[in-house]
């Protein structure tokens, strides 16, 4: 096989596989998951088969029994204020909703028809019926069957990831191995960093919001601070959303620690939201996040909505670091050509 037609065969086997892969991208949600966990794992599994040398299967599952210990504990620990925040909110939601109907008639007969729809779906989504019961049991037999198959294809991702890409490096030829190499190089740096940066932000964000919102006094701390964490992972949109229902709440609750007006303490939510955003720009992210992926604030949007709309939450979750990696390949191919453009002298 010649390196030309070696080079066109591989090339179509690849773009044959994202076609593939594009068709039935329903079922890869658990693989890239798995993905994402072992690239935030990895430095760990090395750490204890480099330096304590043991093996990398016994290393996988330290660190699932780790993680299932510290599930336990936190679920232990916050489980009943979970409860009693989730059985609060029900009962908050429900007030609202009466209250809003007491209060449509003194709106104009044009939107009376589309509030209504909506308060109709918000409380049939709160209720729960037979026929919903029955019907979220296939549903749920399929997340547990997909979190199984996240189970094992993390742990084959963590115990061969290295050998998976080196058998990978031998389909590349010879005169192109070492700059794959390099090039695979930079993108698991980036992807790496900047996947396991999103979850110190996302836990770090959740206990300091936590802890500001119950020295607040405002109802569903919790609840808000967990929510607040997770909006991290999305740029730009995730933190003003989290810090609008934070408000929303601290001005319909009010707070228990402070006799202020709700309106003060909407105020004063939204200024410690304003503050941690900035402490964690100008504080945290230079170090943490680095500049991981030096893309535009533009081109972080962009990505970030391109993602949602073409893979939902995991094109939100995924839509930086792949734009990061795009900008790498285009400049390493773009330092290729200049180099191969240069006149000799």
């Amino acid at each position: 096989m010649t390196l030309r037609f070696r080079s066109v065969f591989l090339v179509s086997v690849g773009i044959l596989l994202l076609w593939f892969l594009y068709l039935e991208r329903a079922i890869l949600t658990p693989f890239i998951l798995a993905a994402i966990f072992a690239y935030i794992f990895n430095p760990i599994v090395n750490f204890f088969s480099h330096k304590l040398k043991l093996p990398r299967a016994l290393s996988v599952l330290i660190i699932y029994s780790a993680i299932i210990l510290v599930v336990a504990m936190a679920g232990v620990a916050f489980s009943s204020r979970v409860v009693e925040e989730s059985v609060e909110l029900r009962e908050e939601a429900t007030a609202i909703t009466k209250t809003a109907r007491n209060e449509i008639n003194a709106l104009p007969d044009w939107v009376k028809p589309a509030i209504n729809d909506t308060l109709e779906s918000f409380e049939n989504g709160t209720v729960i019926s037979y026929p919903s019961v029955m019907s979220f049991l296939p549903t749920a037999f399929s997340r547990i069957l997909s979190f199984i198959i996240f189970l094992f294809a993390a742990f084959y991702f963590l115990k061969e990831g290295r050998n998976m890409f080196d058998k990978l490096l031998n389909f590349v030829p010879n005169d192109y191995k070492v700059e794959v190499d390099i090039l695979f190089r930079r993108i698991n740096s980036v992807l790496g960093g900047y996947l396991r940066g999103q979850i110190f932000l996302v836990f770090l964000v959740s206990l300091v919001l936590f802890i500001c919102l119950t020295v607040l006094g405002v109802k569903f701390a919790l609840i808000l601070a967990v929510f607040s964490g997770f909006a991290e992972i999305v740029p730009i949109i995730g933190p003003i959303v989290a810090a609008s229902v934070a408000a929303l709440a601290a001005y319909l609750g009010g707070a228990s620690n402070f006799n202020l007006p709700p309106l003060q303490i909407a105020l004063i939510v939204v200024a410690v939201y304003t503050i941690v955003r900035q402490l964690q720009d100008y504080l945290v992210n230079p170090y943490i996040m680095g500049r991981i992926t030096k893309l535009h604030p533009l081109v972080i949007l962009f990505a970030v909505i391109a993602g949602e709309h073409i893979a939902g939450i995991i094109g939100l979750i995924l839509a930086v670091p792949i734009a990061g990696i795009i900008k790498i390949i285009f400049e390493f191919s773009l330092d290729k050509v200049n180099i191969k453009e240069k006149p000799r002298h």
